[in-house]
């Protein structure tokens, strides 16, 4: 049974996801809409498909499109606190990329309520970072969760935590924010959506510490984990090319995400989440 998939956001991973989908790439999936309130973005979007796309910049349309049946967010938290209850009172499963939205723990409640509430799926991918299952599988036993995320500063330009820095020539490692992930994702918003994730997967947003480092070294985004507790200690690194358009993300987000809706489209064989 094929999966009608609509994006909200039509920027650089939006068509990154679209091309996807349209290639067979996402499993059983196929593209039926996409929403974005940038003037003309949705529009070229759709244009650039070979096949037959919905195209609108007004939600109410675009939950009401025909054969929708997944919503994918891949635009910004605010798009996440802006349109995902709509989407959930509209009956449809929901994937969330900006997962730092859901630092808020009033948000995150609400939404996975509706969405027990009507029977569908609050999904929330991987993303640029490895090891969730087993953050998950562990955080019973965990006490402490510590996010290490290096970026070149071009990656943090446009971050209200990075202002005083903009401008000033970082000549090595800079330590630009040391605190709980719940202040991490208001002040870097579009750059640890990682933060956000592994909280949701541990110990909460209050009780996760992020580190964000500015290294103009850095040729690579990277995501440093460790986790400790009664079990044990987990740790694993993740080096990852960003994405050339948009440097403020990597392309394995992007996988995750395409992967995501494959394994939520396509029945058979389900390895970890």
């Amino acid at each position: 049974m094929v999966t009608g998939v609509g994006l909200i956001g039509c920027g650089a991973i939006g068509r990154e996801i679209a091309r996807a989908v349209e290639a067979g790439e996402a499993g059983e999936a196929r593209l039926v809409c996409v929403f974005d309130q940038a003037d003309g973005l949705a529009e070229s979007l759709a244009g650039g498909l070979r096949g037959e796309v919905q195209a609108t910049d007004e939600i109410r349309r675009f939950l009401a499109a025909p054969w929708l049946d997944l919503v994918v967010e891949c635009a910004s938290p605010d798009a996440v606190r802006e349109h995902a209850e709509a989407a959930l009172s509209a009956g449809k499963d929901l994937l969330v990329m900006s997962s730092g939205a859901l630092a808020d723990p009033a948000l995150a409640e609400r939404l996975a309520g509706l969405a027990a509430q009507k029977g569908i799926r609050l999904i929330v991918p991987s993303g640029a970072l490895g090891g969730i299952d087993a953050i998950r599988a562990a955080r019973g036993s965990l006490e402490a969760v510590t996010l290490t995320t290096t970026k070149p500063p071009r990656g943090l330009a446009g971050a209200p935590g990075f202002a005083e820095w903009e401008g000033r020539a970082i000549s090595e490692p800079t330590v630009v924010f040391d605190g709980p992930a719940v202040e991490a994702v208001k002040l870097f918003p579009a750059n640890v959506n990682v933060a956000a994730t592994l909280s949701l997967a541990g110990l909460g947003a209050r009780d996760t510490r992020v580190r964000v480092v500015a290294d103009p070294g850095a040729a690579l985004n990277v995501h440093e984990v460790e986790a400790v507790g009664s079990l044990g200690a987990l740790r694993f690194r993740m080096e990852l090319r960003p994405h050339e358009r948009n440097p403020k993300t990597s392309f394995l987000a992007i996988a995750s995400a395409i992967e995501a809706i494959r394994t939520a489209c396509t029945r058979g064989v389900r390895v970890g989440s």
